[in-house]
């Protein structure tokens, strides 16, 4: 990713970005999409007890009434915290309406009226190699704005999608908005440092519109329960293990679920998690103990039940495979992907009438899985 400190003209970002965005893709001038995002980002700022800088972030508004977007580990362990305007004001961090702790972004009340020029959100998902641009969060002349592309969407279970991000998000660039060629924000910035390995990612704005609008809490009261983000925790291993995951490598992410794991033995999730890397490292005995831990721990996820039918179906072990499919729809009546599982299962082994009666179902719940198939059954013919 390069990097462009912006004059009050904008020309330098310009003159450097022009050779590596297709304006005529793009869909509008550069200029115009930087000056109508540049309102609506902030620098927000975490002071401890004694008014000194703990740190600073990223952010952007997503309502006139002043609410703000930034990444939540970013205001851990602050005494008290605000944002600074593009314009050079500053307003003191009110509340904590919501936040996403597994997504690490948090949505503040900063109360600067209704003078502010929110951010649009995108509402789908950016395609792989799409241009973006992550635009910093410190106002006026000492605004950098980075290019970049979009390397990798991955949905993670339990978790959703994620976005990978081309180069290197410095951590003052955290919580800021990635944002595409429409001047939309597709997901939050996202830097992350573990085992001394950089590793740059966009929160979707999907899970920003979760952040439901509410009273929440003071930032006294958010800062008394929240705690400092150890990242020794269940948690914060749990996190780190995500991370890792999110990037698509198992063999990193493991280590970091078996430590949650033993940490809280009643820790369901990260007995999933356990199970799902195994499963993507080939070791397919193992992710079996995984995922029985999983669902002995919560006996109605349906999602421990789905990926066990698929590993059980690695193993060639298909009747295991069909019946945690079918306890799988039992937790979930209409889950499509796993009536659709259940027949590709039943045609590894030649059963195409059991694998027809899984297609006329799924012609009721999802017509694209559906048409998947029947084109399968039909492909020999």
């Amino acid at each position: 990713m390069r990097f462009y400190r912006a004059s009050l003209t904008l020309s330098t970002i310009l003159l450097s970005s022009l050779a590596f965005f297709n304006l005529s893709r793009a869909g509008e001038d550069l200029q115009a999409i930087i000056k109508r995002v540049e309102p609506s980002v902030v620098l927000v700022v975490a002071y401890d007890g004694e008014g000194r800088v703990l740190g600073q972030a990223g952010g952007f508004f997503i309502n006139r009434e002043g609410d703000v977007i930034t990444n939540r580990r970013a205001l851990t362990g602050a005494s008290r915290a605000g944002i600074k305007t593009s314009g050079g004001e500053f307003f003191s961090v009110k509340r904590v309406v919501a936040e996403d702790m597994e997504g690490d972004i948090i949505r503040i009340s900063t109360l600067p009226g209704n003078t502010v020029t929110p951010l649009n959100l995108s509402a789908s998902l950016p395609a792989d190699k799409e241009p973006v641009m992550v635009v910093g969060g410190s106002p006026g002349a000492d605004r950098m704005v980075g290019e970049s592309v979009i390397s990798a969407v991955r949905e993670i279970p339990l978790f959703g999608n994620i976005i990978q991000i081309s180069g290197e998000i410095f951590p003052g660039y955290s919580g800021s908005p990635v944002v595409n060629m429409k001047g939309e924000a597709v997901g939050v910035a996202l830097f992350q440092r573990v085992d001394e390995e950089s590793l740059n990612f966009a929160v979707p704005s999907e899970r920003i519109t979760r952040l439901l609008n509410g009273k929440g809490k003071t930032f006294a009261e958010w800062k008394s329960e929240s705690g400092a983000g150890d990242p020794t925790s269940k948690e914060g291993l749990y996190f780190s293990g995500l991370i890792h995951l999110w990037a698509g490598d198992y063999e990193k992410a493991f280590p970091y679920f078996e430590k949650a794991a033993r940490k809280s033995p009643g820790y369901a999730d990260a007995c999933f998690q356990k199970g799902y890397c195994n499963q993507g490292l080939g070791r397919f005995k193992e992710a079996v103990g995984d995922y029985m831990d999983a669902i002995r721990i919560n006996p109605g996820d349906e999602n421990a039940y789905y990926y066990l039918g698929w590993t059980y179906a690695g193993l060639g072990r298909y009747g295991e495979a069909i019946s945690s499919f079918k306890e799988a729809l039992r937790a979930k009546p209409r889950d499509a992907r796993a009536h659709l599982s259940m027949g590709l299962v039943h045609l590894s082994h030649g059963d195409r009438d059991s694998a027809s009666n899984e297609y006329m179902i799924l012609k009721t719940i999802d017509g694209d899985m559906a048409k998947k198939l029947y084109d399968m059954i039909h492909k020999a013919d």
